[in-house]
């Protein structure tokens, strides 16, 4: 299986498009990818909103602190989530639960968009009340997650600056850091194999005893 890695690292948030018409069968594959996200108890509580018209997305650009660059992005794609869907099965963490449901699927979107050729961005920043307006996103049954500008990059940034692995990770505890993770894991490993390979042959001499007692019956 190839690794996505690759993937994840080239890819970049757009925000200047070239005003180029983005064919359905990308949309959706990119809508499909979203689909196929982890949800908490596969309740799968998102609707996608694809907005195609002009005027429509100057004004969610608009909704979104005027950022009107996003305008001439082939399509705009509203990501809502239902978060009473979630509540149902997990009371208040059902909000909680929501916002993430809908950020794997976002993230999805945003890989898939890359692989097409295309390039994306991820919009958090909107006035809610506004973006519910312009699409009529009833209150009782959905908010308003993010907003998705897909179309054809008008260029790539270069890849910004990431922190160091090592200063991410932690062991077992806050803080807790290793000096040599990997061989921390190789020692690991082999103690655990040779548990194993003790349980085995507990479980190989068990089963002789209990053979040999069998035996003695017969006979």
């Amino acid at each position: 299986m190839q690794d996505i890695l690759e993937l994840i690292k080239s890819r970049r948030t757009i925000k200047e498009f070239l005003p180029r018409f983005v064919a359905w069968d990308y949309i959706s594959k990119i809508i499909e990818a979203g689909k196929y996200a982890p949800s908490s108890g596969n309740i799968q509580n998102w609707k996608f909103i694809v907005v195609f018209d002009s005027a429509q997305k100057q004004k969610i650009a608009e909704a979104a602190h005027e950022q009107y660059d996003i305008a001439l992005a082939g399509v705009l794609i509203i990501v809502c989530g239902e978060p009473e869907k979630a509540k149902r099965y997990y009371g208040e963490k059902g909000e909680n639960y929501t916002l993430q449901n809908c950020a794997a699927a976002i993230e999805n979107m945003l890989l898939e968009a890359h692989a097409l050729g295309l390039g994306a961005a991820w919009i958090g920043a909107f006035d809610e009340e506004e973006i519910k307006s312009i699409c009529d996103v009833p209150s009782e049954e959905a908010n308003v997650q993010a907003i998705i500008a897909v179309g054809y990059p008008k260029d790539r940034p270069d890849l910004p600056p990431k922190y160091p692995l090592e200063t991410l990770v932690y062991f077992g505890k806050w803080r807790n850091k290793l000096r040599d993770p990997a061989k921390y894991m190789m020692d690991i490993a082999g103690i655990v194999n040779r548990k194993i390979s003790y349980a085995k042959e507990a479980l190989q001499e068990k089963s002789r005893e209990v053979v040999d007692r069998v035996k003695e019956k017969i006979k």
